[in-house]
């Protein structure tokens, strides 16, 4: 039976949690800025059941710190601008390739692209800035050069991510010292600011490739079962709101804050499909960082969180792995072993599409070499031929889908 039913919400005020409130107005101006922003960028149209690829953004807003040293102000400005192009072109990477794209090849995006992230950035605007005792911090709006970095990734044989963008809907109460709990579905006609466990969860989840609901687009239902309009929700309640705001994860749990100097979590991941858990834990947290990166015990506590069951929820959602294929590449015109040794390095660190290499055939005209590969061999052949960590000038020829011939010039 449904009832039509109206709560109270318990709201965190200046005078239960000075704090807290002045901490939460500042993060969600922040938040603000973030969402006109986005407001502007074309919308998705998201189906899990669609291999389909996701508009990748180009602009991002990012902040980033650098420290004053020796009274050199504008020393430590670039240092920021510097720091806030890297997470910018990191954002760019993690949506372009996902969480498991980014990890494999983590050395190699680092060496090459997120070390000189300035190079990949073509314009940007500083949005505004401030300057403390000893450091400067920067918020800035940054446009990637896509056709820069696509050519890289293309060059290091890196393809789109291999897993569509899960939609996760935050559902997490908050309580801090000399406030109620509160949470945002025991009255949704009623709007509410977010919470800081729901700011530094979306901040955690979009950094590793989800996409969290905004459910202040959400437009109230008339009326909700009961049960879902409880402070703890059961698991089917949990999943009649991830099936309303069409989620595919929902995370379900408290966070309390009893002082400025700990916090601590207990969160639950439901997938919508099936009503399971599929990664549940509790973790505490204390303030952290150096000055001017300073974290708060909440956000510590979130991101022990998520740094330990994120994982959990990525392989729930992962894709069914590509099959393994055999095939023979043949190599000609060699002038000594070190270069069929070099070789053969080149494919096994370049391409982790390739699981392993063992010699099949040794000639003198030629050598034979048996690959398990994840993947086709004409795109292997396609990637090689322009890879910039070539040992030496080759030519490939005779590709098929057993093979390929790589002559050396």
């Amino acid at each position: 039976m449904n009832h039509s039913i109206t709560l109270k919400h318990a709201r965190c005020t200046e005078r239960h949690y000075p704090f807290l409130y002045g901490m939460r107005n500042f993060v969600n101006l922040t938040m603000l800025v973030s969402l006109l922003w986005g407001s502007f960028l074309p919308a998705a149209d998201w189906t899990f059941a669609q291999e389909t690829r996701e508009p990748v953004n180009e602009e991002r807003i990012a902040t980033g710190t650098g420290m004053i040293i020796g009274e050199n102000v504008a020393q430590a400005r670039n240092e920021a601008i510097s720091r806030a192009f890297a997470m910018v072109v990191e954002g760019y990477l993690v949506q372009r390739l996902g969480p498991r794209g980014m990890a494999n090849s983590f050395q190699r995006l680092y060496e090459e692209i997120l070390s000189r992230a300035k190079e990949h950035i073509q314009d940007y605007q500083v949005i505004t800035e401030f300057t403390a005792d000893n450091y400067v911090r920067v918020l800035i709006k940054a446009r990637v050069n896509t056709a820069v970095l696509e050519a890289m990734l293309e060059s290091m044989g890196l393809r789109e991510r291999d897993t569509i963008q899960v939609d996760v809907l935050l559902m997490v109460s908050e309580k801090g010292k000399g406030s109620s709990e509160s949470g945002w579905w025991t009255d949704p006609s009623a709007y509410t600011s977010l919470s800081l466990a729901e700011i530094f969860l979306s901040q955690v989840f979009e950094e590793r490739g989800f996409k969290v609901i905004n459910r202040s687009f959400f437009s109230p239902e008339e009326s909700y079962d009961e049960g879902m309009l409880q402070m703890h929700l059961a698991d089917e309640d949990a999943v009649k709101w991830g099936e309303l705001l069409s989620a595919q994860v929902v995370i379900t749990g408290e966070a309390t804050m009893p002082a400025e100097s700990t916090a601590s979590v207990y969160l639950r991941a439901i997938r919508v499909a099936d009503g399971i858990t599929i990664a549940q834990g509790f973790r505490e947290g204390n303030p952290s960082g150096a000055q001017g990166e300073e974290k708060s015990a909440i956000e510590s506590a979130i991101n022990n969180w998520a740094h330990d069951l994120v994982p959990y929820i990525v392989v729930a959602f992962k894709p069914t792995e590509e099959a393994v294929n055999q095939i023979i590449i043949t190599f000609r015109g060699l002038k000594r072993y070190k270069e069929l040794h070099d070789i053969k390095e080149f494919f096994t660190n370049n391409f982790p599409e390739i699981k392993s290499v063992i010699e099949s055939r040794l000639k003198q005209e030629f050598v034979s070499v048996s690959v398990k590969l994840q993947g086709d061999a004409q795109g292997l052949a396609k990637r090689a031929s322009n890879h910039p960590k070539r040992p030496f000038l080759f030519d490939i020829s005779e590709v098929s889908d057993q093979g390929f011939t790589v002559v050396r010039r």
